[in-house]
């Protein structure tokens, strides 16, 4: 499921700096937490003078970025303002004894950021399990043709050692643009989990989502059907490939993929099997809501604001669920929010207006892919699959709850016998060993994923008939 980080991108740029304050007292590394709307970041910042010019640099250790060179400084008596265009960042503060007061800005958003002198050497993110070669099997670029012949998907081939033939699997990604190891804030899970499954004598394909690294296609204007036509692509050259025992060909999808593997399964009666990692068993108008409820409470958001935020969320879901047909449905959403933001004490952010917020919000809501994944019923592809489902779920994720999803799931596969349905206690949304499941955790475990997940699916896999 998609979940809004702040992002940052690398390059250098020419910088220039401008001196009206004492420098003296800004002078030296800084650090502090940034935190607030599902992030929690440490942020740097490295302030020098030479020549009277100011030089500012910015680290985000968490993110595995350093050295981001700014290209404004300017002091006034005792404050600093830090500024970093291509980013869409900057920071106010003012010095106040032994720390600087202050708020970091990017892309509109706020955040509360007092910095205290830097006393450590950062270092960035851990990823202690990722696969380093050389490796027991085999691994092959392959190219991947689909139905939409602007598609072409670039992914991996990687096979066991052996004649075989083998069971395989086609590694479905979740939502956003995904490239074939599903990387996020440096973990790379689908790397780390074909490379188990290939040591344990299963195949795996994993592939870049279309319009993502090497393969082709816009992933902008997709919807999850379109994935599911990727993903279908992927099976179908699986299935032909040298080695691979065609009768045994499976999917694995993680959240979003979690939706589509049932979808090309209900389809494909020829598939051999679907393990759905924190797929959904309900439609995103449900999805959604208990998202912002689990981690905005994890937040410390107000109770007031969380109710008004599922307020309008249920009067948005409900008004796209009734006139999703219409052509001008966007505008109408838009009309609709504006006039419910007049009678209800929603919270705007500072800087926007009520019409832009409006605006905004009608976009998001109702794009190719967000209106698709919406109204998209989860249970319709489950009930007409007739081959082996594994469900999976984290005790502790907040982004597909056990809370929201595991009773449908369980309800829904009652009736398959070769079907089974399991909760991991303490693992997240990753599928990580976590403390508090927030999204905030997930760069900052080591663990890329649990021993005890891959263990399960792996056996699984193997003991089906």
């Amino acid at each position: 499921m998609k979940i809004t980080f702040i992002s940052f991108v690398l390059f250098l740029f020419t910088y220039t700096t401008s001196l009206f304050g004492q420098i003296d007292q800004f002078t030296g590394s800084w650090i502090g937490q940034l935190k607030g709307s599902g992030i929690d970041l440490r942020i740097a910042f490295h302030i020098s003078e030479k020549d009277g010019i100011i030089l500012s640099k910015m680290d985000s250790p968490d993110q595995n970025v350093f050295g981001s060179s700014a290209q404004k400084t300017l002091l006034k008596d005792n404050t600093i303002m830090i500024d970093l265009p291509a980013f869409a960042i900057r920071y106010e503060g003012q010095r106040i004894g032994d720390s600087i007061i202050g708020k970091f800005f990017q892309t509109g958003a706020e955040f509360k950021l007092n910095l205290g002198p830097l006393t450590e050497v950062l270092t960035g993110p851990q990823r202690p399990q990722l696969p380093v070669a050389p490796f027991p099997y085999t691994q092959k670029d392959v190219k991947i043709k689909t139905p939409d012949e602007k598609v072409k998907l670039a992914g991996t081939l990687s096979l066991p050692t052996g004649k075989g033939p083998f069971p395989a699997v086609v590694l479905v990604s979740g939502s956003g643009p995904q490239n074939r190891n599903e990387e996020i804030m440096f973990h790379e899970p689908f790397l780390v989990l074909a490379d188990y499954l290939t040591r344990n004598g299963i195949a795996v394909l994993r592939y870049d989502d279309r319009g993502v690294a090497q393969s082709t296609g816009n992933f902008e204007t997709a919807n999850t059907f379109d994935f599911a036509q990727d993903a279908e692509a992927a099976w179908k050259f699986l299935a032909k490939q040298k080695k691979i025992n065609p009768k045994k060909v499976g999917i694995i999808g993680h959240s979003e993929g979690g939706i589509i593997a049932p979808i090309v399964a209900a389809r494909n009666k020829q598939i051999g099997f679907i393990a759905l990692m924190a797929g959904p068993s309900v439609p995103g108008t449900v999805v959604i809501p208990d998202q912002t409820e689990l981690i905005s409470r994890l937040s410390n958001v107000s109770e007031e604001e969380i109710h008004n935020q599922l307020m309008l969320q249920k009067f948005t879901s409900e008004f796209i669920t009734k006139n999703q047909d219409s052509k001008s449905l966007q505008e109408d959403l838009f009309k609709e929010i504006e006039s419910w933001l007049k009678s209800n004490a929603y919270k705007i952010p500072a800087n926007l207006s009520p019409k832009t917020f409006a605006k905004q919000t009608a976009y998001t809501l109702t794009t190719n892919w967000m209106k698709t994944f919406l109204l998209t019923q989860p249970s319709h592809y489950l009930e007409q699959v007739n081959c082996p489902i594994l469900a999976l779920f984290g005790e502790k994720d907040l982004q597909v709850s056990p809370r929201a999803n595991l009773i449908p799931m369980q309800q829904l596969l009652s009736t398959k016998s070769t079907s089974k349905v399991h909760v991991f206690q303490d693992l997240n949304h990753l599928f990580q060993t976590a403390t508090t499941g927030a999204p905030t955790e997930y760069g900052k475990i080591e663990e890329t994923l649990a021993p005890a997940f891959l263990i399960y699916i792996t056996n699984w896999i193997k003991n089906l008939n």
